[in-house]
């Protein structure tokens, strides 16, 4: 039920903006006949939809161009033997060409698209049908030589027939040019003419067909060519036949496929018209409302204000049962009434609403209305009658499915028997179950409304110190009229002031300090929880910075270890070239040195994040995971369970990662032992890095299978080899002491390692 509701909240003017944006005039009706739906199922179906078409005209362009009405066309076809014309073949050609291009491009869409893609497949390409009609007619309306062999035979012999007897009748006009001093060629009733003077028979013979105004020229037939004219009008006779056949042929073959015509056609008119939608729901910014048993729009804006361009403040509206607005007149009261009417309508019509993410709507199957003043003229009504008039007929008609939209209610007639008829009307709602937004001036409504369970109520903003509104709803207080203050601002004399305060009641008097009260108390929990709301996203912020600082730290220290480690390569393979001379030797120190003092410099700086007892931790090296036992922060070493054997390990060869290792997961750790461990490693001939590798893997193993003493044979060579060794056993986190070999296990040559 809309009972001129569309009127009152313009939600014809949404659907005229709508049409504007439409291709054809077919779309454009179909957007003019737009009505909400009622039932969930379809209400979501067809917002789906318009979100889906909304993403498509973001990232392409819907090759939709206008394309003709041809309902009339296909209901003629359903008679059998109907001939098409011309103009409506090729009315029916643009439209196959816009169902052929649609079907292709809904076709190639991918899977995000996939709610949209039922218009590819309800289109038709009209293979055949579109080949012959091409071939047969353009876009002009003619019929091409190309429609049939014998048409196009029978327009060569016009052509030729036409050629042979204009160039006779050139040739006549230039030799008796005293005779036709104009030198025309024309027709007259199909036939070739000349344009001659009156003496004409004493040159040549000929039929006079007519002649002009004055009498002073004929228009004649020279004898020379009354046959060839009279072939000619054969032939034109013959191709008007021909072309008759031709379109009996087309329109039968048009019949044929009038059933996959008229599905195609009806799918281009619902396509134009969500498209219209989806490119307003567009323009608008509009969202996906959800639906509850609850109203609740954030940031809601009314549509007709945005496309006008004018600024607009967005207004937070909730709604359960029943809601009394108050405030002064300027507060934009009416907007904000007229704004859920006409957005619930849009939502329920297909359209994406101006609203913040997470806005609600109700399912609503009756939008009823009662706004603004006008007078029923041709009924002879008051403002105040014609208001009674039309509410009346809205409590006949609201119940629990209804949207009921009131403003100034009671307004019109005496305060104290409006106040008590407005207080009865919200009571017959309450009764109906009706959803119920009005909007009041009467202190009695306002606090009726204040007391009432089923309604809540709201106050506009409104600027004390500049008198202005700020076009927001404060909740659960209400709001004074402002009147005597505005009229003061305005001019209004000092002494009519005092008069009309003086005037008041001690009640009136209490209940405008009372909503003062309110008001106040209101605007200070407002700030305060705006000052709460700033600390909290400085909090955030602030979080966020030293989130991405230590992400920065860790970065910058991977970049600096793997540059460092580039170093350490290169310049270790230039000294290794070189390393015969004792210069070399020293150099290869300095450079273990420099690389111990460096690595520990770096993982120093790359601890960020503290490892405690009973953290799960990644050994860098392995990338194997363990649970944290102990942490000896002086040796700068953690105790770590992996796979069921303790391993003592460097703070910064460590890594927490967020997951816990649960005790059941224990056994199941991938830490395989070594199927063969022999407790001796030879190094000879291996390079320093090379060398260095092999040792830290031989530990690891040693360390996994239990054997507490380990020989490294290196050999003596240049000493550089042994040398590596031993510092790298001095910093590895396994070996508990080691000494050179003796004679018989093979002197200096090899190292003897004690492991914890």
């Amino acid at each position: 039920m809309f009972k001129g509701v569309g009127y009152h909240l313009e939600f014809n003017k949404i659907l005229k903006a709508t049409s504007e944006l439409a291709k054809s005039e077919p779309g454009k009706s179909a957007t003019l006949s737009l009505v909400p739906l009622t039932k969930r199922e379809e209400v979501e179906r067809n917002l789906r939809i318009t979100d889906t078409l909304v993403k498509l005209l973001s990232e392409k362009q819907l090759p939709l161009e206008s394309f003709p009405d041809i309902s009339k066309t296909i209901n003629k076809l359903s008679v059998e033997g109907a001939i098409l014309s011309v103009e409506e073949l090729v009315s029916i050609l643009k439209v196959i060409r816009q169902s052929s291009i649609l079907k292709n491009f809904f076709s190639s869409l991918d899977e995000r698209f996939s709610r949209i893609k039922y218009f590819g497949e309800r289109l038709s390409r009209f293979e055949g049908l579109r080949e012959v009609l091409e071939r047969s007619i353009d876009d002009t309306g003619e019929i091409l030589d190309t429609a049939s062999p014998r048409l196009k035979s029978i327009r060569k012999n016009i052509r030729v027939t036409t050629l042979r007897i204009r160039e006779k009748l050139e040739s006549l006009v230039n030799r008796y040019e005293d005779l036709c001093p104009d030198r025309i060629v024309t027709e007259r009733e199909g036939r070739y003419v000349i344009l001659v003077k009156p003496h004409f028979r004493k040159k040549f013979s000929g039929i006079v067909h007519d002649r002009s105004s004055s009498g002073q020229t004929l228009y004649v037939e020279p004898a020379s060519v009354i046959e060839d004219n009279n072939r000619l009008r054969e032939l034109k006779a013959e191709e008007k036949e021909e072309i008759k056949r031709i379109l009996i042929e087309l329109s039968w073959k048009v019949s044929e496929r009038r059933v996959e015509l008229l599905t195609s056609f009806r799918t281009l008119i619902e396509l134009d018209r969500r498209y219209a939608t989806a490119l307003l729901s567009l323009k608008l910014k509009g969202t996906l409302p959800e639906f509850s048993e609850e109203i609740d729009l954030k940031e809601a804006k009314h549509p007709l204000i945005l496309l006008s361009e004018k600024e607009v403040v967005p207004v937070d509206i909730k709604l359960k049962n029943g809601l009394v607005i108050t405030g002064p007149n300027t507060g934009g009261k009416t907007v904000t009434l007229k704004t859920v009417g006409l957005l619930s309508m849009m939502a329920q019509s297909g359209f994406l609403i101006p609203v913040s993410e997470g806005s609600k709507l109700r399912l609503f199957k009756k939008w009823m209305a009662d706004i603004g003043d006008e007078q029923s003229i041709e009924q002879s009504l008051s403002t105040f009658s014609a208001h009674v008039k039309n509410i009346s007929e809205i409590l006949r008609e609201a119940d629990k499915d209804s949207l009921v939209l009131l403003d100034e209610l009671g307004a019109g007639t005496d305060p104290i028997e409006g106040s008590t008829l407005a207080i009865g009307i919200l009571k017959y709602l309450k009764e109906k179950n009706a959803k119920v937004i009005a909007t009041t001036h009467f202190t009695p409504v306002k606090l009726f409304a204040y007391k009432d369970d089923y309604y809540d109520v709201a106050s506009v903003m409104f600027d004390e110190e500049t008198l202005k509104p700020l076009y927001k709803l404060a909740y659960g207080i209400i709001g004074r009229s402002y009147a005597l203050e505005i009229a003061k601002r305005y001019g209004m004399p000092e002494e009519v002031i005092e008069t009309a305060r003086s005037l008041m009641t001690a009640e009136d008097r209490l209940a405008e300090d009372i909503i003062a009260a309110l008001e106040k108390e209101y605007r200070k929990l407002t700030e305060e929880k705006e000052t709460v709301e700033r600390l909290k996203e400085a909090l955030k912020k602030k979080e966020e910075e030293l989130q991405k600082k230590e992400k920065e730290l860790k970065e910058k220290s991977a970049r600096e270890i793997e540059k460092f480690i580039e170093e350490l390569k290169k310049k270790s393979e230039e000294v290794f070239k070189k390393a015969k001379s004792e210069k070399a030797k020293q150099e290869i120190r300095q450079i273990v040195i420099t690389a111990k003092n460096r690595a520990k410099a770096l993982a120093e700086a790359k601890e960020v994040r503290e490892v405690k007892p009973g953290n799960t931790v990644k050994l860098l090296k392995s990338g194997r995971k363990g649970k944290v036992l102990e942490v000896d922060k002086e040796r700068k070493v953690a105790k770590v369970l992996v796979g069921g054997l303790k391993v003592d390990v460097k703070l910064s060869q460590i890594e927490p990662v967020e997951e816990t290792v649960k005790q059941e997961e224990i056994v199941k750790v991938n830490v395989k032992k070594p199927s063969t461990f022999f407790p001796e490693l030879k190094l000879l001939g291996m390079r320093g890095e090379e060398a260095l590798a092999a040792v830290e893997q031989f530990l690891d193993d040693a360390n996994l299978v239990g054997i507490k003493r380990v020989k490294i044979v290196h050999g003596y060579g240049t000493g550089i080899l042994k040398r590596l060794i031993r510092e790298y056993l001095k910093e590895s986190p396994y070996v508990k002491s080691f000494r050179p070999g003796k004679i018989e296990e093979g002197g200096d040559g090899v190292t003897i390692v004690e492991l914890k």
